[in-house]
Formats: structure tokens, sequence, C-alpha cells
């Protein structure tokens, strides 16, 4: 199973980083910063297929509305099966959105050391389109007629949206995952607002960044199957959790409808900030 979308998310028919930076007057910046999570599997929601499941996933996210921002991610899994054989999937990608309104993406997913899938490749906006050149996993070209949203930009409109009041929004989301070709609708639930420090719970890494009294809203977003267009269709996968105003995520829930990882952030070092003059 491919865990796609998970790092998609680290969260437009407009060429955005401009007017985000238009917008930055009145809105705290996205932050950069390095974190941990720990992933286990929920025990709240059964899984027929894995018995175990243990991981790590780090990502560093660091750049500025002007200058465009680069997003690192390394995930890996320690899944054993009711049989009791065990896999690793040790999935990397790098993404860099930069103001033009291109994304340039590296993503490479292992198991048990062997390359399983890759992507590479950019996305560039034009108007509403957006035109995918792919170097692997083949060399080809591939014009988007809908509105596409990059991954960054995906995080600044839910905040916006939240920081708005909006309870709901959707998207087609764009993140060059899987075969580079599969753009995915999404549908986002924004929660009520908080500022309470107290809600934290054993995540004191938020804390000890001083990011527990900024403003959060819980989250869902779900990624649904471009190719299935029955209107009782189930997400693909899901995420939840709580974002801050920053951009920055704790109580991860990843659901990938048979199995359910949690994440605990472990670590957060907030990195040096790139200002915009």
């Amino acid at each position: 199973m491919s865990l796609r979308r998970l790092v998609g998310f680290a969260l437009s028919a407009f060429v955005w980083l401009p007017a985000l930076h238009a917008a930055a007057d009145d809105a705290v910046p996205l932050a950069a910063y390095r974190a941990v999570e720990d992933l286990s599997l929920d025990p709240a929601a059964a899984s027929q297929d894995f018995t175990t499941v243990d991981g790590r996933l780090v990502t560093e996210f660091t750049g500025s509305a002007c200058a465009g921002y680069t997003t690192t991610t390394r995930m890996v899994v320690r899944a054993t099966d009711s049989d009791g054989a065990g896999k690793v999937n040790d999935s990397r990608t790098l993404t860099v959105e930069t103001p033009d309104g291109r994304l340039d993406f590296d993503n490479q997913s292992f198991i048990d050391g062997k390359l399983d899938q890759a992507s590479k490749g950019s996305a560039q906006r034009a108007g509403d389109t957006v035109t995918v050149k792919l170097t692997r996993p083949d060399k080809k070209t591939i014009a988007f007629d809908v509105p596409l949203v990059f991954p960054t930009e995906q995080i600044v409109r839910v905040v916006e949206a939240a920081r708005a009041g909006a309870r709901f929004l959707s998207f087609t989301a764009y993140d060059g995952l899987d075969d580079g070709a599969s753009p995915a609708p999404t549908s986002t639930v924004i929660g009520q607002a908080s500022t309470d420090t107290t809600d934290v719970g054993d995540e004191s890494a938020i804390a000890e960044a001083g990011l527990a009294n900024m403003r959060h809203w819980p989250v869902t977003v779900s990624y649904f199957d471009q190719a299935d267009d029955t209107t009782d269709q189930r997400p693909d996968f899901s995420l939840s959790g709580v974002l801050y105003e920053n951009g920055v995520m704790r109580e991860q829930r990843l659901d990938f409808g048979t199995f359910v990882l949690t994440g605990k952030l472990a670590k957060l070092d907030l990195l040096p900030q790139k200002r915009c003059p």
C-alpha cells in the first residue's frame, strides 16, 4: 500500500505567492521548522492488514512567501502482518515552490531497501492551466486544465480559511506523488479556533517551542481518487490533526482506510526565518 499524501499536507486558481506576500501584513507567517513525529498503529481502529506498525516522520520546512518554500520529508514505517511477516517502507520527498507558480518535486519510496515508486519533475502554472513535465517514472508532459493547489499553498489556504471563520473548503491538490500524474480532489473540515495552552497533552514540544498559546484549529483533510466519480465515494486517505496559525501541526491521525496511524510530535525546532523585504 502506498503511503501517499501524508507528506503532501506538511497542506488554487491564483498565482499564489505574490498574493500571500500581500496578505502577510496582518497574518502570522509560516514558520520555518524541523519536526520529528513518532508514528504508531491506532489501537482504537482495528486493522486487518497489520498487527504492529511504528515509525517516524521527519519534516523540514524553510523559505518565505517572496523567495518560495522548500520542504523535505522522510518517513520510515515498520509493519508486521498477521502472519508475522514484516516490511519497512521508507518514503522521501523534496518539494520546492517558487513565487512564479512553479513546483519542483522529487519523491521516492522504498520497500525493504528496494525502490518501489518514484516521481520527479516540475509543474508550472499559467492561468488556470498547470503543465507538468515528468522525468520519472517516465519522461512525458501533461497539461491539467483545472485549478490545482500545491502543497504549501494548500496549508496557506486552509489557515486563511480558518482565520476567516470558514468551516469547509474543497479543491484539487497536486504534490507530484505516486506517478506524478494524479491530482487528488480534497475536502477540508475546520473546527473551532482555540488558544488553550493546556490542550497539548503530552506533545510538550509545542510548548517548548513557545507555540502553545498560538491560535489553532482541529482540521481533517480527505483525499479522493480522481478516477472515482461516484457520489458515495470514500476517501483514499485522510489526515486529521491540530493546525497552528504558522503552519505547524500536531496530534496527527493518518487514515489509510485499512489501518490508521497516530502521530506524536516528539521534537520541534524553529529555524531562522527568512523575511521578505
